[in-house]
């Protein structure tokens, strides 16, 4: 796969002394051979053990292979051989050429997500007035992902991956891009062709994070195995996925780690007549109904403008409730645009929920989350970030 372990990163040589490493055999462990001290002190933040080249999961018990103890103790739940070789890589964050903040999201395949993978689908109609896609009993849910290989018109649904924004009924569904915006296809299309894929949500996610995906500890190739979206990897169909099959995402990113009392994001890069979702429900823990402050703001991506917006906003968000979900601009400043735009209520924000020539902020909520969303329709990239505090339940 051209890259075997994690320890053949190589960057720019001042940051080479910012990668830690160090290699043991399982005859130096303690304890039964359970029990590694390296040689190297590590970060918890970012330290990958990998057992003869095989990436291992932190976890106790049934749960991983292996615990860590401050920065210098690893105990494995199982005893090692003593022909074992281990690996020990870890990140002090120092480095230029590395983010500040890995989230880590581990799926093991259930044997329903292994039968959905691959699956291959023909005779399905598409309809551009409500970005529809019809197929007898197609057994999607919002959310799954499919990956369209052909389609018969003119100026119809083009081949791609897409997001199930609704489920309308059990031979319909609406489709939206993998960003979260609204499809803007011509016409009508007929003999659509497509394949069920498996696909992995991981928040705070951004074109511009660092990811490594490993497939049951063997590190996958970008464009190749996977592929990423705007909070979305998404396996190639020639991928075998298979029942408990461990999928490992290491998503690396200048943001904070999310937190019930403090979510935020910098760097966002938005094009123009372009959305990227802020935050969800999904980044925190079993959060239905919230009320916070959103702090937002924006730049014209060209450094040499000046130009800029910032905004702070309070927010009332309701899973399944759409009409209940409320933005309330406390106040509003800069010369990018004459206000950031609040959109809120309704049905799902899209690009074209936004005016023309306004950045905006909409929230809206569906069966399964809420969702906070910026869009941009100022004519220009922007770059934008945000800061979410104060959360109640």
């Amino acid at each position: 796969m051209g890259i075997k372990y994690l320890s053949g990163f190589r960057g720019y040589d001042n940051a080479k002394q910012h990668l830690r490493r160090s290699v043991h055999a399982g005859s130096e462990l303690t304890s039964s051979y359970t029990v590694l001290n390296p040689s190297q002190a590590f970060d918890q933040q970012a330290c990958f053990v990998y057992l003869n080249g095989v990436l291992q999961k932190e976890g106790s018990g049934a749960n991983g292979d292996y615990t860590l103890s401050g920065t210098s103790t690893i105990t494995f739940n199982v005893a090692v051989a003593t022909t074992d070789l281990i690996e020990v890589v870890s990140y002090n964050f120092a480095n230029p050429t590395l983010p500040e903040t890995i989230i880590e999201t581990n799926t093991t395949i259930s044997s329903a997500q292994a039968a959905y993978h691959s699956t291959a689908v023909t005779g399905g109609a598409y309809t551009t007035a409500t970005d529809t896609l019809t197929k007898t009993s197609h057994g999607l849910a919002v959310d799954d992902v499919i990956n369209i290989t052909a389609a018969t018109g003119s100026g119809t649904i083009s081949t791609g991956r897409y997001r199930v924004k609704t489920v309308t009924s059990a031979n319909a569904v609406v489709l939206e891009g993998m960003d979260f915006s609204a499809l803007t296809f011509s016409a009508d299309g007929t003999s659509i062709e497509y394949n069920k894929v498996f696909s992995q949500r991981v928040n705070n996610m951004t074109l511009i994070n660092k990811v490594m995906v490993f497939l049951n500890g063997m590190l996958l190739v970008e464009d190749t195995d996977y592929y990423r979206d705007d909070q979305y990897v998404t396996m190639d169909t020639t991928v075998n996925l298979l029942q408990n099959a461990v999928v490992a995402i290491r998503n690396f990113g200048s943001y904070t780690t999310p937190a019930s009392t403090d979510v935020s994001n910098t760097s966002i890069t938005i094009a123009d007549e372009g959305v990227a979702t802020l935050l969800t429900s999904d980044d925190l823990t079993s959060n239905t109904t919230a009320v916070f402050n959103l702090y937002v703001s924006a730049r014209h991506a060209t450094a040499t403008n000046d130009a800029y917006r910032t905004a702070h906003i309070l927010v009332r968000a309701e899973v399944n409730v759409a009409s209940d979900c409320y933005l309330h601009r406390a106040y509003d400043a800069g010369n990018i645009s004459d206000e950031i735009e609040v959109k809120d209520a309704g049905n799902y924000s899209s690009i074209s929920s936004f005016t023309d020539g306004k950045i905006g902020i909409g929230v809206t909520a569906d069966s399964s989350r809420w969702s906070v969303v910026m869009g941009n329709r100022s004519s220009h990239s922007i770059i934008a970030g945000f800061k979410a505090a104060a959360f109640t339940n």
